[in-house]
């Protein structure tokens, strides 16, 4: 989001690599299915919880700042169609009947604070203009401490928050989630770490009576928030991604702390700012962007979908009417969002079923485990011992991200059946170089970081895969084309990015040392000791998380 007088760097909202996609990575899976040939986007997918899908909103971030004068392609790639002030009645009048008729449920109004006149009375004016309509539709409030500095403190925000709640939190048109006045923050670290944070939760809502949705990819700060969202995820390169990393670092966050956060998912148009801050941009593709973030919201059951947005014009993230688009993206949000809540109360799909009787198995006397049908073939054509190891377990049903999965524990990663994909989707490999560092306590988003021009480069986390391990990596891969040899793909569906760059690190099975680098589904371990091609060994990282000696 972008102030029309302030302009600022954004923190990085969800960047998170995966395949050729970004995912932040820090947990479970990424997954291959959104980055690669046929990207299906569906793969973790978010237990449904039993509530209506009305439960369910769909919210949309809106900015009240502009003026007749803003609206220039000089500093946007697009503009409103028509134009307006956004202090002007007929204006907010004609968003929230286009906002409603779309299906969004509540519009979450930027908001400078009291002492900031000209939006406060446009926000305030917004609930007005809410309940004299007659419809549905609620608005919350999201106070912009990262774009205004006068409100950029603990005692500043207090004190708006106490006016948030004694004038707007009071009206029936308030929005509520999980039956609490919701509200959005971005940007946390403008303010400070979740320290600070829990000063202000602590003296602005001691009760814990709001709803707090945080705008962040930091998950320390889910300890202060009730929630979380990527404010931007079209740092990925293919839709999904980011949410994967999303419901992977949620998972992790939940299960070490017994935790029921919400999955927040994001949609978005599309983004281009370079006209205001050289930033980025990522093309719509006529709608299909858009359409595959949705449906990213809908295989992984979400609770809350968050688009951003309605009419952030300089950030190019807008779907309200333009003159490039018309109002394609008004459409699109009806029929995604109507998709959306269908989905919310149908029945997720059925576990693959144990091995059916007579499938070919392989035993493995080493550790006393067989692999059988579809995992086993798997298991042979992408890499077999080298690559995941022997079986330390039986196929079984598994409780993952509260969805019950057939799955099988090997000594490298787990294989997970989900015959609710095409092939070779059907298969899904843990994301175990992500759970393990996450397991250690280390953020791999905070290690240090590779120079941009080193070989092997990979942007969207900042590392570099190094020398030592790029032969083993380039020529290793999932099977997807037939084609001999791994292409980069498939080389990335099978290890993902790299998370780290390569140091010497104690070897938490035997003890020893070896140069180490970290990747999203492996760790890569060097032994000049060894001879060609064992000098590069992948981190048992199946039992290391199992606890299987």
């Amino acid at each position: 989001m972008l102030a029309v007088a302030t302009m600022r760097s954004l923190e990085p909202h969800g960047h998170s690599p995966t395949g050729g996609c970004m995912t932040f990575l820090t947990t479970h899976r990424t997954l291959v299915l959104a980055c690669l040939a046929a990207l299906v986007l569906a793969a973790v997918v978010h237990p449904a919880p039993a509530q209506a899908a009305s439960d369910r909103p769909v919210i949309a971030f809106y900015y009240p700042w502009y003026e007749p004068s803003d609206w220039s392609y000089s500093i946007m790639s697009d503009i409103a169609a028509p134009t307006y002030s956004g202090g002007d009645d007929n204006a907010m009048r004609r968003h929230i009947q286009q906002a409603d008729d779309a299906g969004i449920d509540a519009l979450v109004c930027a908001w400078f604070g009291p002492g900031e006149d000209r939006i406060d009375r446009r926000c305030r004016r917004l609930f007005e203009l809410v309940e004299a309509s007659g419809r549905d539709i609620k608005v919350a409030i999201m106070p912009e401490q990262a774009a205004w500095t006068s409100l950029n403190s603990v005692g500043a925000l207090t004190e708006a928050l106490a006016v948030v709640q004694r004038d707007m939190m009071s009206r029936p048109s308030y929005f509520r989630f999980q039956g609490r006045p919701a509200v959005f923050w971005f940007n946390p670290g403008s303010l400070g770490g979740p320290g600070v944070w829990q000063q202000l939760r602590d003296r602005a809502d001691a009760g814990r009576e709001q709803f707090w949705f945080g705008g962040t990819d930091n998950f320390s700060y889910l300890d202060v928030y009730d929630a979380l969202y990527y404010y931007d995820i079209t740092w990925e390169r293919a839709p999904g991604a980011a949410m994967a990393s999303y419901a992977a670092r949620l998972n992790s966050y939940n299960q070490s702390r017994g935790a029921q956060r919400p999955f927040i998912a994001t949609v978005m148009p599309g983004y281009n700012d370079l006209k205001v801050r050289g930033g980025h941009a990522r093309d719509r593709q006529n709608g299909e962007y858009y359409r595959a973030t949705w449906q990213t919201a809908i295989d992984r059951n979400a609770d809350a979908v968050i688009i951003t947005s309605f009419n952030e014009f300089k950030e190019g993230s807008h779907i309200e009417p333009s003159e490039q688009y018309g109002d394609l993206y008004l459409r699109l949000t009806k029929e995604l969002s109507d998709r959306y809540r269908a989905a919310a109360a149908a029945p997720p799909p059925a576990p693959a079923p144990a091995p059916a009787p007579g499938a070919r198995c392989r035993s493995f006397p080493e550790t006393g485990h067989q692999v059988c049908g579809r995992i086993l073939e798997y298991w042979e054509q992408n890499g077999g011992l080298p690559v995941f190891g022997y079986p330390i377990g039986p196929q079984q049903a598994l409780e993952i991200e509260g969805k019950s999965v057939q799955a099988q524990w090997f000594e490298r990663n787990r294989l997970e059946l989900h015959p609710e994909n095409p092939r070779p989707y059907d298969v899904l490999l843990g994301r175990l170089g992500a759970d393990s560092l996450a397991r250690q306590g280390r953020d791999w988003t905070q290690f240090p970081k590779a120079d941009p021009s080193a070989p092997h480069y990979f942007a969207e986390t900042g590392h570099a895969i190094a020398p030592e391990f790029w032969g083993y990596w380039s020529s290793h891969g999932l099977e997807f084309d037939g084609a001999p040899g791994a292409s980069f793909q498939e080389s990335l569906a099978l290890f993902g990015m790299p998370l780290s760059e390569a140091t010497v690190e104690t070897n938490p099975t035997n003890g020893q040392q070896y140069l180490t680098q970290h990747f999203e589904r492996a760790r890569f371990e060097y032994h000049p000791e060894n001879p060609e091609p064992y000098k590069v060994l992948l981190g048992l990282l199946g039992r290391e998380i199992t606890g299987v000696k």
